[in-house]
């Protein structure tokens, strides 16, 4: 049999329809802009679910912070950003909802080549002041102190200042270097060995570098002291996203985060997961259950 040309073009017209309709729903790649502070956990998040889950993917590209995120999601550039704050006031415009998956410590660190492991709260600000200048000042060796920061807009300086309110007072020394993201934060813990700073503590665990965490008069940073309310010093991660605009492939990844495979993974390097609470949207974060 002999198709003239109308009958051909309505044959492939039917067999990519055919073809689109058998295709998963779900099928395509979905792309998680935002913070550096949850980038690493995220990435192993992802990689998982691209495992079991072949026809889809998930990215996760560098940090562009967590307002980056939230302006790629509120002008619809991308669907999910990923965030370690809450929404600002001026970023509510965006009419963004935002769902808490994990707590995370924020902690102080320091390098192999450092003694000290307890530091109370006023010797950290005389350290990042630079009133404080050598590890013999505070029960170390005789050795200058390599002061490692953040940038200003920083989402884990934010909480320091938040629980530690001098903090926000100080300047930090000339000589201190400034870093962009955990994963660089500890990097150079490890490689300067009588430094110091601040970073996640999933971080710390994830990049299985020598470094370590500081406990702060003379509590640990670790699940039992955050669950018990005893460190205080804890981001929150979150995703940011548009209710309406929310594609199956999103909804997916996002089921698999609170699934029993996503909880294993966040709690693997200390993360705290926290119960669903879905969808929600406000300035600040919602009251959650940890999990």
């Amino acid at each position: 049999m002999q198709l003239g040309m109308k009958g051909t073009l309505t044959l492939v017209l039917i067999c990519a329809i055919t073809l689109l309709c058998s295709s998963p729903v779900t099928a395509g790649t979905l792309e998680i802009p935002g913070t550096g502070a949850c980038e690493a956990i995220l990435n192993e998040l992802a990689s998982a679910f691209n495992q079991q889950n072949p026809e889809d993917k998930i990215v996760i590209p560098p940090s562009i912070g967590s307002g980056g995120g939230i302006r790629l999601v509120g002008t619809g550039e991308n669907k999910v950003g990923r965030v370690a704050r809450p929404i600002k006031a001026e970023e509510m415009k965006y009419n963004l909802s935002y769902l808490v998956f994990a707590i995370d410590p924020v902690i102080f660190a320091v390098g192999k080549g450092v003694v000290a492991n307890n530091l109370t709260q006023s010797r950290l600000v005389d350290i990042f002041s630079g009133r404080i200048r050598n590890w013999k000042d505070v029960g170390g060796k005789d050795a200058p102190i390599r002061v490692l920061v953040r940038e200003p807009g920083d989402s884990s300086l934010a909480v320091i200042k938040l629980n530690i309110p001098a903090f926000g007072k100080i300047v930090f020394p000339e000589n201190s270097k400034i870093l962009y993201h955990d994963l660089e934060m500890a990097e150079m813990l490890n490689k300067y060995k009588l430094s110091v700073g601040w970073l996640t503590l999933s971080t710390t665990n994830i990049s299985k570098n020598s470094i370590r965490p500081l406990a702060i008069d003379g509590i640990i940073p670790n699940r039992d002291n955050v669950i018990a309310g005893r460190y205080r010093i804890i981001g929150e991660y979150a995703l940011v996203y548009k209710e309406k605009k929310l594609s199956p492939l999103a909804r997916k990844f996002i089921d698999f985060i609170f699934s029993d495979s996503g909880r294993e993974i966040l709690e693997k390097p200390g993360l705290i997961p926290v119960e669903k609470r879905w969808p929600c949207c406000s300035e600040k974060a919602l009251p959650y259950q940890l999990s």
